[in-house]
């Protein structure tokens, strides 16, 4: 295990608050499919307005806004796995945890330039944002007590 203080002692902390919150916004504000596509139409520059979507292909369109956000609150899971690990001082959980944090990142960045510069939208959608904060925290976080993590042997 690791000996950690300061800062990397508090570490497993940030990543626990980050995790936890990456599930509860999923959950609670980026699994209405109806929501989700009207703003989706608003940022596309569509007229079509989603009380003109049928109700049974409304239905189709939350049920399928289930699958990525079942991705969503794994990633909060091994979030959460990773935390409990640095709080143990194991390394795998600082290295893992690092990658957890870049995976989210780059998550952000390809979406984020898939929207912007592929769908020509006038800024990303909130799930990008979320995916782009919640990975740099930690990811910062991790990179800053990367060498004390490292230093210290097992």
């Amino acid at each position: 295990m690791a000996k950690k203080t300061g800062f990397s002692s508090k570490v497993w902390l940030i990543m626990m608050i980050i995790s936890s919150l990456f599930i509860v916004l999923t959950i609670f504000i980026l699994c209405n499919g109806a929501n989700v596509l009207a703003r989706g139409l608003e940022l596309a520059g569509s007229s079509m307005l989603i009380e003109n979507v049928e109700e049974k292909a409304l239905g189709f369109i939350n049920m399928s806004m289930y699958k990525p956000l079942w991705e969503e609150i794994w990633l909060g899971i091994f979030g959460i796995v990773f935390a409990i690990g640095l709080r143990r001082g194991m390394k795998y959980a600082h290295t893992l945890g690092i990658i957890w944090g870049l995976m989210l990142v780059i998550n952000a960045i390809i979406q984020g330039a898939y929207e912007i510069i592929i769908l020509k939208w006038s800024n990303a959608c909130l799930q990008t944002y979320v995916f782009l904060v919640l990975g740099i925290i930690p990811l910062i976080s991790l990179l800053i007590t990367r060498k004390k993590f490292i230093s210290n042997p097992d």
